[in-house]
C-alpha cells in the first residue's frame, strides 16, 4: 500500500473497470464537493494535497502487457475507486480541451498520459460505456442517444464540467491562469493510497471494507462482496473457489445490466429474489444482513445448515438472481421487445397504470418464470394478470385500501407458486377471493351506482375512463389503440366536464339544471369524458361543445371515441347524464366482475400481517 499523485498512479499502466462493477453512479453532489475539493488546493496555501481516497487493484490470472502509445504496459482492473477515476479523467479533459482551445498546444502531448491514445483510453469503464467514455474525453459531446442510467450521468458529468471551466474563463479574476493551475493541481497534488490485491477471492470484501467519500454501496453490491467474502474463506478446493467467484461476477454483471436498463431499483430486484428464494413475510426482509442469518448464508455458525448445504444453495440463489432480474426489468418496464405477447403487454401497461404493481412483482416473475419453463401456460398466466388488475381497481382505485393490503397474501403466493406448491389457476382463484373479502359484490356495486365525487379520486377516474375508450375501440374498430395515451393523461386538461363546473349566468344550463342536481352530478363519471385540451370548450354551452363534425374543435370531431359518443345526444340534461351513467355503470360493473370465490382461510393471519406493518411504518 502506497500514496501516489496522479502522474505516479498513471504512470505504465492501464486501468480497466470490470463489468461486474456497478455503472458510474456519481451525481450532482459528488461532482461539486470534488471540484470543491480541488479548487480549496488552488485557493488555500495550507492545504499542499487532498487525500481522494483509495484505488484498489487486481491483475487477472495470465494478464500480459499491453501495447499503449507505442510501449508495452501493465492493464489492471480496478477493484475500488472506480467513481474517482472516472471522474478526474472526465475533468481533466474538459480542463485539456479548454487550455488547448485559448491557445496552449503543448498540452495535446499530455493527452495519452491521462485520457487516451488512438482508440484507447487510460481507463475503460463497464457496463458498455466504452464508447461513449472515449467520445467525452476526444470530443466532451455523445454521438448517439444516451439510453442507460450510467451514460447520462456520464454526459452530464461533463456538461457539468464544461460549464463550471466557462465560468473560470469568464471570471476576470482567474481565467486561464486558473485553469492551469487546476491542471497542476489533479496531476501532482491529488493523493491516491494504492493497493494491489493478489487473490481474486479477496475482492468480494474489499469493497465493504473501503470507506469512500462517494456514494455508498447498494445492498446489491454489498451482497456481492459478502458472497464473495463467503466463498473466499469456505470453499477450500482451488478450482471450486475460482469457478464459483466468476459465476458471482458473472451474475452481478447481468443483474447490473438487465436492472439498470429499466425504471427499476437494485434493492427491489434483490428483495424480489429473496421473497421467492428465502422467505415471503414482508417482516423478514432485513436487506443485505438477512443473508447473513444461520438459514441462508452464514460465515461461520453451520448449526442449521451445513457448509455443503450452505455453498449449495449460495449457487443456487446467485443462478437464480440473473433470471429473476431479468423478468423483474420486464415487468417493471413492459416494452414490445421483451414481453412474449401483445396480450402480455397490455395487461402490464393495465396494472402499471393503476398505480399499485410493487405488491404484485414476486408473483408475476415467479409466474414469468414458470412460463418459460413451460409449467405455466400463457392463457394461466395472463388469467393471472388479469385477476391483478382487477384486485388493483376494486381494493386500491373504488375501495381506497391503504397500499399494502394484501401485501403478505400476494409475497405468499408467489413464492408458493415458485415453490411448486400451488398452482397458477389456484392463486388466480385465491385473489379472486382476495378482491371478495376486500370489496364484494354488493359493496362495488354500491360504490358505483351512487354518484359521488369522482373529480376527487383522478386516478380512479382517469383509468375508468382510459379503459372505456379501449372498450369502445374494441368493439366498434377491432381493438386499435386509443388516440390519447396514458401518457397525455397526466395533464388534467385531458378531464372535460360536459355540464360546465360553474355555468354562466342565464346560460341555458341553468335553464335546464337545478342548483341541487348540479352539485350532485357536476364531478360523477357520467358528467366527465376525456378530451384533448378541456380548455378549448370553456364554459361554452352543450350546442356550441357538441358541434359538427368537421367544424372546428368539438365533441362531433373528436379522435377520441368516447368524446364523439356524447355529439349523439341532442342535449344534455340530467336526463342524458343518468342514461350514459348507467352505461358506464353497466359496463364497469362488467369489466371488473368477478367470478365465484371460495373462502380463503388463510386472509385474516395475512391480514393482520399487513396491519402489522402499516404500525411499524
Amino acid at each position: 500500500m502506497e500514496k501516489q499523485n496522479l502522474s505516479e498512479l498513471f504512470s505504465g499502466m492501464l486501468f480497466k473497470i470490470p463489468d461486474y462493477q456497478r455503472g458510474y453512479a456519481w451525481e450532482e453532489k459528488q461532482w461539486n464537493d470534488f471540484i470543491e475539493d480541488i479548487d480549496a488546493l488552488i485557493s488555500d496555501r495550507k492545504v499542499k494535497y487532498h487525500y481522494t481516497g483509495t484505488i484498489v487493484t487486481f491483475t487477472p490470472p495470465n494478464q500480459t502487457d499491453v501495447i499503449y502509445n507505442r510501449k508495452p504496459v501493465k492493464c489492471v482492473d480496478v477493484v475500488d475507486g472506480q467513481q474517482r477515476l472516472t471522474t478526474v479523467c472526465l475533468y481533466l479533459s474538459v480542463i485539456i480541451h479548454a487550455l488547448i482551445k485559448e491557445g496552449y498546444e503543448d498540452y495535446k502531448n499530455d493527452i495519452p498520459d491521462f485520457l487516451f491514445c488512438g482508440e484507447t483510453s487510460k481507463l475503460t469503464p463497464a457496463n458498455g460505456t466504452e464508447d461513449l467514455f472515449l467520445q467525452l474525453l476526444k470530443a466532451g459531446t455523445p454521438r448517439n442517444q444516451l439510453n442507460t442510467p450510467h451514460e447520462k450521468r456520464l454526459a452530464e458529468a461533463v456538461k457539468y464540467f464544461s460549464n463550471h471551466i466557462e465560468s473560470i474563463l469568464g471570471d476576470t479574476d482567474k481565467g486561464v491562469e486558473y485553469l492551469v493551475s487546476l491542471y497542476q493541481a489533479i496531476i501532482s497534488k491529488l493523493r491516491f493510497t494504492y493497493y494491489t490485491i493478489e487473490e481474486e477471492c479477496e475482492i468480494g470484501m474489499t469493497f465493504e471494507l473501503m470507506n469512500s467519500r462517494g456514494k455508498g454501496l447498494s445492498v446489491l453490491e454489498l451482497l456481492k462482496n459478502y458472497f464473495m467474502h463467503w466463498v473466499s474463506r469456505n470453499v477450500d478446493d482451488e478450482e471450486d473457489r475460482s469457478g464459483l467467484t466468476k459465476k458471482v461476477n458473472h451474475v452481478w454483471k447481468d443483474v447490473y445490466e438487465n436492472v439498470g436498463t429499466s425504471t427499476g431499483t437494485e434493492s427491489q430486484c434483490l428483495r424480489i429474489a429473496w421473497t421467492l428464494y428465502c422467505h415471503h413475510l414482508p417482516k423478514n426482509w432485513h436487506g443485505y444482513d438477512g443473508f447473513k442469518e444461520k438459514e441462508y448464508v452464514p460465515l461461520r455458525d453451520f448449526s442449521k445448515k451445513s457448509m455443503a448445504e450452505t455453498e449449495q444453495f449460495l449457487t443456487r440463489f446467485v443462478e437464480g438472481l440473473a433470471n429473476v432480474s431479468l423478468h423483474y426489468a420486464c415487468v417493471v418496464s413492459p416494452k414490445e421487445i421483451n414481453t412474449s405477447s401483445k396480450t402480455e403487454l397490455q395487461w402490464l401497461h393495465r396494472i402499471h397504470n393503476t398505480g399499485n404493481i410493487a405488491n404484485f412483482l414476486p408473483l408475476i416473475v415467479a409466474a414469468r418464470i414458470h412460463v418459460i419453463d413451460k409449467k405455466v401456460s400463457e392463457d394461466e398466466y395472463i388469467a393471472l394478470l388479469k385477476s391483478l388488475e382487477c384486485f388493483s381497481y376494486r381494493v386500491f382505485l373504488v375501495e381506497g385500501k391503504r397500499s399494502n393490503a394484501g401485501k403478505s397474501s400476494f409475497f405468499r403466493w408467489g413464492k408458493e407458486l415458485f415453490d411448486g406448491d400451488k398452482t397458477c389457476s389456484e392463486i388466480t382463484t385465491d385473489i379472486y377471493g382476495l378482491i371478495d373479502y376486500y370489496v364484494n359484490d354488493q359493496i362495488f356495486k354500491y360504490k358505483i351506482k351512487e354518484p359521488f365525487q369522482w373529480y376527487g379520486r383522478k386516478r380512479l377516474l382517469k383509468y375508468t375512463l382510459f379503459e372505456y375508450e379501449q372498450h369502445l375501440l374494441d368493439k366498434d374498430s377491432k381493438g386499435q389503440a386509443p388516440r390519447i395515451t396514458w401518457k397525455d393523461l397526466a395533464k388534467d386538461s385531458t378531464l372535460e366536464h360536459i355540464l360546465p363546473q360553474n355555468p354562466e349566468e342565464n346560460s341555458h344550463w341553468l335553464m335546464v339544471w337545478t342548483d341541487e342536481d348540479i352539485k350532485k352530478y357536476k364531478h360523477d363519471i357520467g358528467n366527465f369524458v376525456l378530451t384533448r385540451d378541456n380548455s378549448s370548450y370553456k364554459n361554452f354551452e352543450f350546442e356550441r361543445k357538441k358541434g359538427q363534425a368537421g367544424n372546428g374543435i368539438c365533441y362531433a370531431n373528436s379522435d377520441i371515441r368516447q368524446e364523439r359518443k356524447i355529439a349523439d345526444y341532442s342535449d344534455w340534461t340530467k336526463e342524458e347524464l343518468q342514461q350514459r351513467r348507467e352505461e358506464l355503470e353497466a359496463w364497469i360493473l362488467d369489466r371488473w366482475k368477478v367470478p365465484e370465490v371460495r373462502q380463503l382461510k388463510d386472509i385474516v393471519e395475512d391480514e393482520d400481517e399487513d396491519n402489522e406493518l402499516e404500525g411499524n411504518a
